[in-house]
């Protein structure tokens, strides 16, 4: 009888070889598959939730006004409002003249609307063209990122760059910057997976464990953009103006609650604000572009009407404030030469 070949046997085991290990693979697939979802559930039913944007908006301390703006994350501007899509688009279409950038002061301010009115009555023009796209809580990391992604492509003649508060404030532990490097690992797809929640958390704590809760946007850092958003409104033929952020501060009577998540040290405020305030006025002298400077021109105003332009928080403006700065960008931009720009057809 002749003996079995030792090669037909080898030959003949590799189907049952590759059978087996795919049917390993696939249970250990499954049981990985399985565990994450045992994961999932977990952090589910114990409430576990991190994201890298605001659940909601608290401001005009201590009276807080809370508003639930239910944010939508995006991968480049770490969120934005639920009307930001639909707004963009319209905004597309209108092509306005004028962009106002910035951050809660902006989007939940009624300047807009004041300096529109005073566009029509005081120079005697026809309706003004703007688009408002401020999002609360942006910094000015966020308004570079909107300004190159969205805001460039709407050619306007002026757009208007306010920020300064939100710079200056302690944010995730990590610094604007690195958070967006947090976003690109972790995309918006999933964030609505606890798991990735959880990923996304353990990537910041690693980021932060050097540090002290640093300024979700550094000195350096906030006249590095304010300088890239000045040169590429430049080189797209778009007139920038920035604007200094006014506040009612005064030492000696910070909100005390400002420190509680904002602040490494509520004695920290008033000098940590005007330093920002003072690099917007050095990059718009230094870059020779339009300045605003509506902290100067509030700070003019006796005690008792500062305290009537500005909610309790210091920050925000209340009816009479908005009022105030619309007038104060219409002196500026009648300075500047650029209320003809803005009486344009976009249209045409």
């Amino acid at each position: 009888m002749d003996k079995p070949n030792n090669g037909d046997l080898t030959a003949s085991r590799w189907p049952l070889q590759i059978r087996a290990a795919a049917i390993n693979l696939s249970l250990a697939v499954l049981t990985i598959a399985v565990f994450l979802g045992v994961v999932e559930i977990g952090l589910r039913l114990t409430d576990f939730s991190y994201v890298l944007y605001p659940e909601d908006i608290e401001f005009g301390m201590p009276d807080p006004k809370l508003l639930k703006i239910g944010f939508l994350p995006d991968d480049d501007l770490f969120w934005v409002t639920p009307d930001y899509p639909t707004k963009l688009e319209r905004l597309r279409v209108e092509r306005p003249n004028l962009v106002l950038m910035g951050d809660s002061c902006t989007q939940l301010g009624h300047y807009d609307t004041e300096l529109a009115e005073l566009f029509v009555t005081h120079a005697a023009r026809g309706p003004l063209s703007y688009g408002n796209v401020g999002v609360a809580g942006w910094s000015s990391y966020q308004g570079r990122r909107q300004l190159e992604r969205d805001v460039l492509g709407l050619a306007p003649e002026v757009v208007t760059i306010y920020y300064g508060w939100n710079d200056h404030w302690i944010g995730f532990g990590i610094e604007d910057k690195n958070v967006a490097r947090v976003r690109r690992m972790f995309s918006t797809r999933w964030s609505g997976l606890r798991l990735a929640q959880l990923a996304t958390k353990s990537a910041v704590a690693m980021g932060a464990r050097n540090t002290a809760y640093p300024n979700r946007v550094s000195l350096n850092d906030f006249e590095s953009n304010l300088r890239t958003m000045v040169d590429q409104a430049k080189a797209h033929q778009i007139h920038p103006m920035l604007v200094t952020a006014a506040t009612s501060h005064t030492v000696g009577q910070e909100p005390e609650e400002l420190a509680l998540r904002w602040l490494r040290d509520l004695s920290e405020l008033v000098p940590l604000h005007q330093s920002y305030v003072a690099a917007v006025r050095r990059v718009a002298r230094q870059e020779n572009v339009s300045l605003c400077d509506a902290a100067d021109r509030f700070a003019e105003l006796p005690r008792p009407d500062l305290e009537q332009a500005f909610m309790a928080d210091g920050i925000h403006l209340t009816a009479e404030g908005d009022r105030r700065l619309a007038a104060t960008l219409y002196e500026c931009l009648e300075r500047d030469g650029l209320l003809d720009r803005l009486a344009e057809d976009p249209a045409g």
